[in-house]
């Protein structure tokens, strides 16, 4: 651990103050990396940074530098490759500003590629700091890049895998599919016994819950400064809000009550008639529900959706790992991946677009099966997800190809088939989802500690 320690001090130094290291025919053994040193490297101890240099370790003498070259010479050829790597990231994560994270990220493709080229495998570790590094560029192509080459050394063995285990939706409703139970039925009988997609219609219930609470919290501050201009408005208003309450939940036994009272002739009006939904519990059920997202404040519930969201999109090989995931990003992921220098793979396709809605409705699915109500996530963004790339239908090359124009009952059969599935994939993997929901609850997880939960480092 000691020699580790210094290695990774000595490297970050000899790595910024030398362009050779990663150059081509760049060598790997440690006397090579010793006389890549400038020959006006300094031996005296100062410090560079305070001299308006990099910073980083400068030897005393020539001693102690043969000291490091002892213990860098010491480990093996993956430590070595591993203590380079870990250092090139973390420099970016620390140093590197961010609009030119993208361009800093060259240096450590190469090292990784020359790695993958002699068999070189890289710890979990030094693969974690690269993912976290790339995460700072902001760039889904170069995202696909470096999983792709985590893959190929063999330590993103789950990235993507489980795409393989969506059912597509099939073309047409007399189509044939295999479901879980083993039977064969067509496209419309699963749909028939699928669960709808959660109703979402947030604006209104916020909008009634800030009304009535409003109304409450003004006759309060009335009647409390005295203010009878002002009072007897409110108390109206309150006695009206309560007595709708009162009747949109116990109409049904108003209208019992009045039924038994002896010679009166009451006739109340059918509660089908009344207007707003009086009696049926939904106006006093919009207020509630309002109320609810203006109040809850659930950290862990948090966590269960962003937890849901990164797995669905490791999964699925999509290369963002938003933690919470909305129609815009969604679009502007499909519209990339359709650019002759990305190196995604196309995803305004079927099966793309699939995965692109399990990944937007997995947070919906991870709230519903815990929660009657969807707060944290919204059922809405798969719908806008579709909708906005139909805005831009031209920049996709037609009509065509957005096979769910076909008519409306093709949107929202996508759309449920999607939920359904991003909740099977939740279901099959919900040891590794609750990992990562604790690593996300500590507080201290990044993107690399998320994948080091799904691909067990």
């Amino acid at each position: 651990m000691r020699n580790c320690c210094l290695v990774l001090v000595f490297f970050e130094s000899l790595l910024f103050k030398t362009s050779a290291l990663l150059g081509p025919g760049s060598a790997i053994s440690s006397s090579s990396r010793i006389s890549s040193f400038p020959s006006s490297f300094p031996l005296n101890a100062i410090d560079v940074e305070e001299k308006g240099g990099s910073s980083g370790l400068v030897f005393q003498n020539e001693d102690d530098r043969s000291k490091l070259a002892s213990a860098f010479g010491a480990l093996s050829k993956a430590d070595q490759y591993d203590a380079v790597l870990t250092g090139l990231c973390a420099k970016i994560l620390d140093e590197t500003p961010d609009d030119q994270a993208l361009e800093s990220l060259d240096n450590p493709i190469q090292l990784i590629q020359e790695m993958n080229k002699g068999r070189v495998k890289a710890s979990g570790r030094s693969l974690m700091a690269l993912i976290d590094a790339t995460i700072k560029a902001e760039d889904a192509s170069a995202m696909t890049k470096i999983m792709s080459l985590c893959l190929k050394n063999g330590g993103a063995n789950q990235f993507g895998k489980r795409q393989n285990e969506l059912t597509i939706l099939p073309p047409m409703p007399t189509s044939k599919v295999l479901c879980l139970d083993g039977k064969t039925r067509t496209r419309r009988e699963r749909l028939d016994s699928l669960v709808d997609v959660p109703y979402d219609d947030r604006a209104s219930e916020i909008t009634a819950a800030t009304a009535t609470a409003t109304v409450f919290v003004l006759n309060l501050v009335a009647n409390f400064l005295g203010m009878d201009d002002l009072t007897g408005i409110t108390n109206t208003l309150v006695f009206l809000a309560v007595l709708v309450g009162v009747l949109d939940n116990f109409y049904d036994f108003i209208s019992f009550l009045a039924g038994q009272i002896k010679n009166i002739s009451i006739k109340m009006p059918d509660k089908d008639s009344l207007p707003l939904g009086l009696g049926t519990g939904q106006l006093t059920g919009t207020v509630a529900r309002g109320l609810s997202r203006l109040l809850t404040v659930d950290t862990e519930r948090e966590c269960e959706c962003e937890a849901a969201a990164f797995f669905a999109a490791y999964s699925m090989g999509l290369p963002c790992f938003a933690f919470r995931p909305n129609a815009l990003e969604g679009a502007v992921l499909v519209v990339d991946s359709m650019k002759d220098t990305t190196e995604m793979d196309q995803l305004l396709s079927n099966v793309g677009i699939l995965k692109m809605l399990v990944w937007l409705m997995a947070p919906v699915a991870m709230e519903s099966s815990k929660h009657p109500q969807s707060i944290v996530s919204d059922p809405r963004e798969a719908a806008g997800f579709l909708s906005r790339l139909e805005d831009r239908v031209e920049l996709l090359g037609g009509p065509d190809q957005l096979f769910w124009l076909e008519s409306e009952e093709e949107k929202e059969d996508l759309l449920k088939w999607a939920y359904t599935e991003a909740d099977l994939l939740l279901r099959n993997n919900r040891e590794i989802v609750t990992e990562l929901v604790q690593t996300l609850a500590s507080g201290a997880g990044t993107v690399g500690d998320c994948v080091a939960v799904i691909e067990d480092w």
